[in-house]
């Protein structure tokens, strides 16, 4: 496998530009990861489609939680590909710190959720990312 050569230029316009970045979450995540893309050379998430069993390389990937007691209740992964990733992006408002890395474990928990979730047919997704945008 050959990596992309990055140009130490290219890195550091989306360093600056994304360690100011002070919006939300769900304002920011999706386009910070494409950009994230498109830097590294990786193929960018595709449109989502109403059927899910269709949607191998999206954004915002639908699920269905199964509880103990008969219910359900819906998801949504922030990125996810099939038999590769479930990505939960967080915003956390501290940096650093104790705070700092609980916010991460949990999002690494609700990560480790949304895996379990997917349709046994999908299998699991060999890695779990958390990104904090």
């Amino acid at each position: 496998m050959s990596f992309p050569i990055l140009s130490e230029n290219a890195v550091d316009k989306f360093i600056t530009r994304w360690q100011s970045a002070s919006g939300s979450e769900r304002a920011n995540y999706q386009l910070f990861v494409h950009e994230l893309c498109t830097l590294l050379d990786l193929p960018t998430p595709d449109p989502a489609r109403e059927d899910t069993r269709d949607n191998a390389y999206v954004f915002e990937r639908r699920i269905t939680f199964r509880h103990g007691d008969g219910t359900e209740s819906p998801g949504f992964i922030d990125c996810y590909r099939r038999a590769t990733f479930v990505l939960e992006a967080k915003k956390v408002k501290q940096a650093g710190g104790k705070g700092f890395d609980d916010a991460l474990l949990r999002a690494r928990g609700q990560a480790e959720q949304y895996a379990r979730a997917l349709p046994a047919a999908e299998g699991r997704p060999p890695f779990l990312l958390v990104g904090e945008v």
